[in-house]
């Protein structure tokens, strides 16, 4: 049983100096701060874009709703205005809405400092928003069999589609922007 507790015991003490050795050095609030790439900013958006009046290269802008920390430091205060471009419009056809993907290129915090930015508004249709299928036009009836019961009419639908929409998003929708470079925070 003695063996058995010194056993534990050194166990014990090789994982807290394993764990002190790994520790992060604690953060100098001097140094310079990175936003990682793939860091997610929560955005409101500020004016209307849509396929239907916006083109290629329009400005857009957004502004950052939340405080995002690192360690205990603020680097990109709330109300840090983001901007960023159309990078390209699809209009919409029969059977496809139109889509739209925004580049993001640059911040302005509250305090008038400038960060170049790399990312986009992030949508999980490899960022563009909308160019979803339309519904399909006409349906046919088809019948549908089963065991010892009569038939039942099934609608199933034709390879014709509806004309497709133009996709709006809205001044005050609340977005997501992917950062694809780090950003350096002073």
């Amino acid at each position: 049983m003695k063996n058995f507790t010194k056993i534990l015991l050194l166990i014990f003490i090789f994982f807290i100096g394993m764990n002190i050795l790994n520790a992060e050095e604690p953060v100098d609030n001097n140094t310079n701060l990175k936003v990682r790439a793939g860091t997610f900013i929560k955005v409101m958006n500020l004016n209307e874009i849509s396929t239907l009046v916006s083109d290629i290269e329009d400005e857009v802008q957004f502004l950052n709703i939340n405080d995002m920390y690192v360690y205990e430091t603020n680097v990109i205060p709330k109300n840090t205005k983001i901007f960023g471009e159309v990078e390209d419009v699809l209009e919409p056809v029969q059977g496809r809405n139109g889509a739209i993907k925004i580049l993001i290129t640059k911040m302005i915090t509250p305090d008038k400092k400038v960060y170049k930015v790399k990312g986009h508004l992030y949508s999980d249709n490899d960022n563009y928003f909308g160019g979803e299928e339309t519904q399909p036009v006409y349906y046919r009836k088809v019948p549908h069999f089963q065991q010892k019961i009569r038939p039942i009419l099934k609608a199933v639908p034709l390879n014709i589609l509806e004309e497709g929409r133009h996709t709006v998003i809205k001044p005050g929708e609340e977005l997501f922007v992917i950062i694809e470079e780090d950003i350096i925070a002073k």
